[in-house]
């Protein structure tokens, strides 16, 4: 037996269903009444239905759809309505514990995200030395999974976080509007148009007619609607004692707030032509006076109607005594609240730049990646290295270039703006010399010397490259080599200097060669780049 049931104080809900059964995939409909699953309380239900008139058409929608699907159902509906301060305090309750179960989420939700961002600098400390992943080498794989693993802890700590903090917003919400119900101005509106919708329902119950004329005014059509009846007017019934329940529990607190000196109720006996009137963050001249409206001559002559529940405050200038200002003599009080919702937030910009620095042992945006062994490659094919050649790296970072020109032979010496990179450079055989700081402070009289070659992969970003390459070709002793990766840009931008580096180029003999897309993908880019070949001129 499925028994659809209605009452105030526990609204519409459906009992005698269990899961499986197919009840919901048919009440669930919208022409079968649109019944919502409740998972707080297992049930099926129609939603804001608790403390409202029963709404009979989704009841005997859902009631005939089920009957045809073959089952048994019974409608139970109790349209009694309960007071409206048993109503606000069982509401006040609902709320209460809405905020907690919230609050409790929030923290979770923080937890979570506090443990996620300690595991990614757990991980992170294994790269504290700013080992880059070495390709090729047994710790790639591992290195690698530990990346993958730093990532999906970031991930889940962004996260969560945000999840803490939006529920956090969601539980200092709770009863912001039942707040603003319970202002004197807001009662004031709400008993208008409960009186409006009174009447409304008093027509239906009684019956009227409404009479359509034309443009001279002479009727030509009547529409009759007679008195309601049935389930329709026991609506109307249950409707009606509600609302006379919530207009008397409403004007009495809105008395209460006149005779506290916490509202002032306007209306044409003290609000007058002539008078200044403060509404919606203006002040303006009243210049008529209606029933329920007053119309105000604001600046830029605009003139709206405002109803007299929107005056804040009118100035009259017409008493003996001089202005007499009408506004509460103090305002509303407040209802007490409980204090804000607060979880501690993650600094994501901050977990960000603490992996990336822990990963490469430089700071986040340094640009700092490492030549793959195809580009490597690429350089030393380029670059035609013989024994005992001088060669210097700038911008050496782990000395991928630097080990490979040492491995041919030659003496290398490199610049390296980050000691975390560099660090035991000068325990690779052929490696001379290591200066520390950004090569383009590299005075030319660092060295006694010049080189025969300069291998390098400067930072690309804001023409950077082209700012490096310019300056290493001091280094260069005539007839010798300068070979360097960089971003394709230099091939094809039309700025000043792009264009002036391509004809140094052409001009020396040199050439600029694509590098294949994805080139630096192991290094976390996917920069697309070039090789540049630059004679040094014979002197």
């Amino acid at each position: 037996m499925i028994t659809i049931k209605h009452n105030h104080e526990d609204g519409t809900l459906i009992y005698g269903t269990r899961k499986g059964d197919g009840v919901y995939d048919i009440v669930r409909k919208w022409e079968n009444g649109n019944f919502k699953y409740f998972p707080s309380m297992r049930m099926i239900g129609l939603r804001n239905s608790r403390d409202r008139v029963a709404d009979r058409w989704a009841i005997n929608a859902a009631a005939e759809a089920l009957r045809r699907a073959g089952y048994e159902v019974e409608v139970e509906i109790d349209d009694t309505h309960r007071d409206r301060a048993q109503v606000l305090a069982d509401k006040a309750d609902r709320l209460e514990d809405r905020r907690d179960a919230l609050e409790v989420k929030a923290d979770r939700h923080a937890g979570a995200a506090a443990a996620a961002h300690d595991r990614a600098h757990e991980i992170g400390a294994r790269f504290e030395g700013g080992q880059p992943i070495l390709v090729g080498h047994h710790s790639e794989r591992r290195a690698r999974a530990d990346r993958k693993r730093m990532d999906q802890a970031m991930r889940k700590s962004i996260d969560e976080n945000d999840k803490a903090q939006s529920t956090a917003e969601r539980a200092n919400a709770v009863g912001r509007q039942m707040r603003h119900s319970a202002r004197p101005g807001t009662t004031a509106r709400r008993i208008e148009k409960t009186e409006a919708e009174l009447r409304g329902i008093q027509r239906s119950l009684d019956g009227y007619q409404r009479i359509h004329r034309d443009h001279a005014g002479n009727p030509f059509y009547v529409d009759t609607h007679d008195a309601a009846k049935g389930d329709y007017r026991d609506q109307l019934l249950a409707r009606k004692a509600q609302l006379e329940n919530q207009l008397e529990y409403d004007q009495a607190q809105l008395q209460a707030a006149i005779e506290a000196g916490e509202y002032v109720e306007y209306s044409r006996a003290n609000v007058h032509v002539g008078d200044r009137l403060w509404a919606w963050g203006y002040n303006g001249l009243v210049i008529k006076v209606n029933t329920k409206t007053v119309q105000v001559d604001f600046r830029d002559h605009w003139r709206p109607k405002i109803p007299f529940t929107d005056v804040g405050k009118v100035e009259c200038p017409h008493g003996d005594d001089g202005p007499t200002r009408l506004a509460a003599k103090r305002p509303a009080e407040k209802a007490t609240s409980r204090p804000k919702v607060e979880v501690p937030s993650i600094d994501v910009a901050e977990l960000a730049q603490r992996i990336a620095e822990a990963q490469t042992g430089v700071p986040l945006d340094s640009e700092a990646f490492m030549s793959p062994p195809k580009v490597v490659e690429r350089v030393m094919e380029a670059a035609e290295l013989e024994p005992g050649m001088s060669v210097l790296e700038p911008s050496a970072g782990n000395g991928a270039l630097a080990r490979a020109a040492a491995a041919t032979g030659c003496e290398v010496h490199c610049v390296e703006r980050y000691p975390k990179l560099s660090k035991g450079l000068l325990d690779v055989p052929g490696i001379v010399g290591l200066t520390t700081g950004d090569f383009l402070e590299v005075p030319l009289d660092q060295y006694p010397a010049r080189f025969d070659r300069v291998l390098m992969n400067p930072p690309f970003s804001r023409g950077q490259d082209m700012q490096h390459v310019m300056h290493a070709l001091r280094f260069v002793k005539p007839g010798g080599l300068l070979v360097a990766v960089m971003s394709n840009g230099v091939a094809w931008h039309k700025d000043n200097t792009a264009t002036s580096f391509r004809a140094l180029v052409e001009q020396r003999g040199g050439r600029i060669e694509p590098l294949p897309d994805g080139a630096f993908a192991t290094s976390g880019t996917d920069v697309r780049t070039v090789l540049v070949v630059i004679p040094a001129p014979e002197e």
